[in-house]
């Protein structure tokens, strides 16, 4: 996936074993990467939100 803007930010999460291990195969199935995965579901949670 290709941004326009660059990837410079970083931001850490804590996570159980488990959890990682389930994101990692959920993002998997999707044909993302695990970041991508984050990057979207934390996006589009965060719009939900204000909204």
């Amino acid at each position: 996936m290709r941004f326009a803007e660059r990837m410079d930010d970083l931001i850490r999460v804590r996570v159980g074993r488990d959890e990682k291990r389930s994101l990692i195969e959920t993002a998997r199935k999707r044909g993302m990467t695990l970041s991508d995965f984050l990057r979207e579901t934390a996006v589009k949670a965060a719009r939900g939100a204000a909204a």
